[in-house]
């Protein structure tokens, strides 16, 4: 998937999808996916056991490529599986000479990239990715208040772990990212919408008004009230 919104289902779980990313799905396993109209991306369907089979050059990768996980791409892979996946699909839909040979080659390409980005993710460890996988469910979820069970649960790791995670990323707790996600979220409509203290507060999850206030003023230091007199004089501090 080179773009686009989505969230793939793997086993019971429900997991973001960042573009560029690839998805390896094994025979067998409980899977589906939820796509925003403009997403792009392509789908290829092996027989059981050749993906295994294909990178025969590098089978020290196989074992790699025999579970159902969610890749996000780094730079340095994302464009060699755009051309070797587009290289396919334009093979595919064609007739020329030595066509099966071809699409054999890049999916061989694409296979040993793969694996190259497991192999480079399974030394550098997972910490970033979840990093990323949680700010997108957060983006994505913060106007709902959903308590750090939510979130470690939908990534498929304990609420310790996450907590570990954010303070290796971001510097804070899980619940310390929650809560300054929403307060970002409430700066913005204080110092570029017209909704009143009140409509944000209730637009950000929050039923009493009132606690919204004293949340806010705790994290930020000034009253709603007071912040949105500042960024008037200030609009640049939004």
């Amino acid at each position: 998937m080179t773009r686009g919104r989505a969230e793939c289902l793997l086993g019971e779980h429900w997991l973001p999808l960042p573009p560029p990313v690839a998805v390896l799905v094994m025979p067998g396993v409980t899977h589906g996916f939820r796509f925003s109209p403009d997403t792009e991306g392509h789908v290829i369907t092996l027989l059981a056991g050749q993906a295994l089979q294909m990178p025969q050059a590098a089978p020290e990768l196989r074992p790699m490529l025999a579970q159902s996980r969610i890749l996000p791409l780094p730079d340095w892979a994302a464009l060699p599986v755009a051309q070797a996946v587009a290289a396919i699909a334009l093979d595919y839909a064609g007739s020329s000479p030595g066509r099966l040979g071809f699409i054999e080659a890049q999916l061989t390409v694409l296979l040993i990239t793969l694996g190259r980005v497991l192999a480079a993710d399974a030394e550098a460890g997972r910490p970033n990715r979840h990093a990323a996988q949680f700010r997108m469910l957060l983006d994505q979820h913060f106007r709902s208040q959903r308590g750090l069970a939510f979130y470690a649960g939908r990534l498929g790791i304990s609420d310790v772990h996450l907590n570990r995670v954010c303070r290796a990323a971001f510097g804070c707790s899980a619940l310390g990212a929650i809560n300054q996600r929403l307060i970002a979220e409430a700066r913005r409509d204080l110092t570029f919408t017209l909704l009143s203290v009140k409509e944000i507060a209730y637009s950000l999850g929050f039923d009493d008004p009132a606690y919204f206030t004293r949340f806010f003023t705790k994290q930020a230091g000034v009253t709603p009230t007071e912040f949105r007199r500042r960024s008037a004089r200030h609009p640049d501090r939004g």
